[in-house]
């Protein structure tokens, strides 16, 4: 009995004093106090990009801007960066870590430490902290996107979330990724309207869309105005603000008169260097975009006359039209003129091109260097092939090289940034296709190494 006692004495101290000390926990704990950010001196993000005159500004003072989120970096197509706007202006946030600031906040950037900078001509705040330069204020507050057009898409617009209407994506890009998944690579998209102006719709291949196609409808796109250097440029949020699923726009030219290459070089021979109104030609492009041995905004082109000439468009822009495309071209109105003495059609607006899809490559006549030469007005722009080759000059393909055969020799021509360029030059006989170019001389130029065969 007195044993029993006992352990009911004992027990009872420790139950009393478990519930004693239950007693004292409780869930609402007190809230760590926030950091004391002072407001200081409020600007507007327009007031903030005017500052900006060419020279980075360090901020070491207290200033403050209210703005909304219109772009995180959640679906992976922008990094370490979001896009704020207050209706005087936009920008781009670029942040010392990923995440912490998400679409749709309404907040307080604290500018002390940051930096007021530009790349390749893009407007940022830099060295932002999350933590220590921005104060959400709310959340979930929608932005109405700014109706644009193509053209009204310049340097002023940079950062803000914009809608397009009555657009679609270039024929040659329907149905591609919009970016490289696999390779974890970045690709350019080309977006038009119906009267051919364009602009780039850029897609990382971290993006969490970056596999899905490119559609081929028309109809709205929603998007965030970005810029690299002189392009203009789009950041898709999400698909979901992708709706074109209209028809397309109706391709130009069908009741342009048709003139071929063969008589605008004559026309140039015989001085006439104007292509009347109402003029289209069109073709197939022999040169390949996607090895690059050639300016970017150049584009070789044959039509049924089997004679050639160099589109030369009036952007500084890849042009994006692939080897073995039909292409129509606009030149009303333009001038053939020569660079170097190579023929061209220059200044084209790009949005007078118009892709009518895949169709077969002209067969290369076989030539001799010496039949080259002495016809080089007749070659220039069209596919040759050379038998009984020997490349000699250097090691790889890049630069100037020589080309021999039995009747004499010429120039072989390869641009530094073409995707071959440091490859080895074969060290024996070979058969050469290439685009006969002029430069002052002579010259022929591979599309890719595929155009050389080993004999």
């Amino acid at each position: 009995m007195i044993k029993r006692l006992r352990k009911i004495f004992l027990v009872t101290p420790i139950l009393f004093g478990m519930m004693w000390m239950q007693g004292c926990i409780h869930d609402d704990f007190d809230t760590p106090p926030l950091p004391d950010i002072p407001v200081g001196t409020v600007i507007t993000l327009g007031e903030l990009r005017d500052m900006f005159q060419g020279e980075v500004i360090h901020f070491n003072d207290d200033y403050s801007i209210y703005a909304t989120v219109t772009m995180d970096d959640k679906s992976g197509n922008i990094y370490r960066s979001a896009f704020v706007e207050d209706g005087t202006g936009a920008i781009n946030l670029r942040l010392q870590a990923p995440g912490g600031v998400y679409e749709g906040d309404s907040v307080r950037i604290y500018l002390r430490n940051t930096v007021l900078s530009s790349y390749q001509q893009m407007l940022q705040l830099d060295n932002v902290n999350v933590d220590r330069n921005i104060i959400k204020i709310d959340t979930q507050k929608e932005v109405t996107p700014t109706l644009l057009s193509i053209p009204d898409i310049r340097p002023d617009t940079q950062g803000h979330l914009i809608r397009l209407d009555e657009v679609q994506f270039v024929n040659e890009h329907v149905g591609q990724p919009f970016a490289d998944s696999e390779n974890l690579l970045t690709i350019n998209r080309m977006l038009e309207d119906c009267s051919g102006n364009r602009i780039i719709v850029r897609t990382s291949g971290y993006a969490n869309f970056a596999d899905d196609p490119v559609p081929e409808g028309n109809g709205t796109l929603i998007a965030v105005v970005a810029q690299y250097r002189q392009d203009m440029q789009l950041y898709i949020r999400r698909l979901s603000e992708v709706n074109l699923d209209g028809e397309r726009c109706a391709i130009p030219g069908d009741d342009y008169d048709l003139i071929t290459l063969q008589e605008l070089r004559e026309n140039y021979y015989n001085g006439i260097t104007n292509i009347p109104p109402n003029t289209r030609v069109q073709g197939v492009v022999i040169s390949d975009d996607a090895n690059s041995n050639h300016p970017r905004q150049n584009l070789f082109m044959m039509d049924d006359s089997e004679h050639g000439m160099v589109i030369r468009f009036a952007e500084n822009q890849d042009h994006g039209h692939a080897l073995g495309t039909e292409l129509r071209v606009i030149v009303s109105n333009m001038e053939v003129s020569e660079f170097n003495g190579l023929l061209q059609i220059d200044n084209t607006p790009p949005g007078n091109a118009y892709n009518l899809g895949p169709t077969d490559l002209p067969d290369p006549k076989n030539r001799t260097i010496q039949e080259i030469k002495d016809n080089i007005d007749m070659y220039q722009s069209t596919l040759i092939r050379i038998q009984g080759v020997t490349i000699s000059g250097g090691n790889t393909f890049s630069g100037a090289r020589t080309i021999t055969d039995a009747t004499g020799s010429m120039m072989l021509f390869t641009h530094n940034w073409a995707s071959f360029a440091n490859s080895p030059l074969p060290s024996g006989t070979v058969t050469i296709t290439g685009i006969v170019s002029f430069h002052f001389d002579p010259q022929l130029m591979i599309r890719n190494l595929n155009d050389i065969t080993e004999e």
